[in-house]
């Protein structure tokens, strides 16, 4: 079995913001990272580097309370690109919906999509001063090139979280596709919300990017 670091293994923050995600999902971590029996070390010390680098840049450039919420969001919409799978998770929620959908639509929606991502969740900052982050293990599941990350959330005078991450492999790097909370799903849980909004307005995907244009806008 190889380790990385000890100072991998625990980080304690004494800095003012955590980006949270899927009620306070968005989280760093790193610590033992292992894929057993898998031979595929590397792999996950590659794993667990991404998203330290991912909660690094996080911290740098959106714990600052003193900038704009408009500076915020636009810090955040790059990151969300850089990190995550946008494409890939807009057309999962979607499902079904999404083949029957043009071009056009797809795009459009794609569009509105991020744009909801970052009003709903940019806010999502708070003082984690003193917080702990650990990972437990690292292992392949059965889609191609995915590896769900195991990690624990320990925030000073509160309970401690299990979030786990769903990365997708791909030339040489990594992309987030998931991130489940305390066994709540993001991408699940934006799946079955759009799905009752397209149900009801009859399959159409107009209605549903209207809908989100409308929260946007009440967002900005």
């Amino acid at each position: 079995m190889r380790t990385i670091p000890r100072q991998l293994t625990e980080t304690s923050l004494n800095r003012r913001a955590l980006l949270r995600w899927v009620n306070g999902a968005i989280v760093g971590v790193l610590a033992l990272v292992w894929l057993p029996a898998s031979g595929r070390a590397d792999q996950a010390d590659a794993a667990g580097a991404f998203l330290l680098s991912l909660t690094d840049r996080a911290i740098a450039e959106l714990a600052d309370e003193s900038v704009p919420v408009a500076e915020r969001k636009q810090r955040f919409r790059q990151l969300f690109n850089d990190n995550f799978d946008v494409p890939a998770i807009g057309r999962f929620v979607l499902g079904r919906y999404w083949r029957s959908a043009d071009k056009a639509a797809q795009g459009e929606f794609l569009a509105v999509f991020e744009d909801v991502m970052v009003d709903r969740f940019a806010p999502q900052f708070a003082g984690y001063a003193g917080t702990k982050f650990k990972i437990g293990a690292i292992r392949e599941v059965s889609e191609n090139n995915q590896i769900m990350v195991s990690s624990t959330v320990a925030p000073p005078n509160a309970e401690a979280a299990h979030v786990d991450w769903r990365l997708r492999s791909r030339d040489g790097g990594f992309k987030v596709l998931d991130v489940v909370a305390q066994g709540l799903s993001m991408a699940q849980t934006l799946r079955s919300e759009y799905g009752s909004v397209l149900k009801n307005s009859g399959g159409k995907i107009d209605a549903l990017i209207a809908l989100l244009r409308k929260r946007t806008n009440r967002a900005g």
